[in-house]
């Protein structure tokens, strides 16, 4: 019985290392996702429009995703 009791301590000893690890990642996360809502929400980007040409100059097209017919 005590060789019993003396091999549990020791499995105790080493478990508690590996609790306090995941205690302390809960925390953190908890605690990202507290600074994470209390973030204000960032605004939206503006919605762009075709009424001028001179907003959209210097961006790429979108990329094309069809394929090409010519093969």
């Amino acid at each position: 019985m005590k060789q019993h009791l003396m091999r549990l301590d020791r499995i105790a000893g080493q478990m508690n290392a590996w609790l306090l690890v995941i205690a302390i990642g809960l925390g953190m996360l908890d605690l990202a996702v507290l600074i994470a809502k209390c973030m204000p929400v960032p605004p939206a980007p503006p919605a762009t429009t075709s009424a001028g040409a001179d907003e959209n100059a210097g961006l790429l097209p979108p990329p094309s995703y069809v394929a090409d017919s010519r093969s």
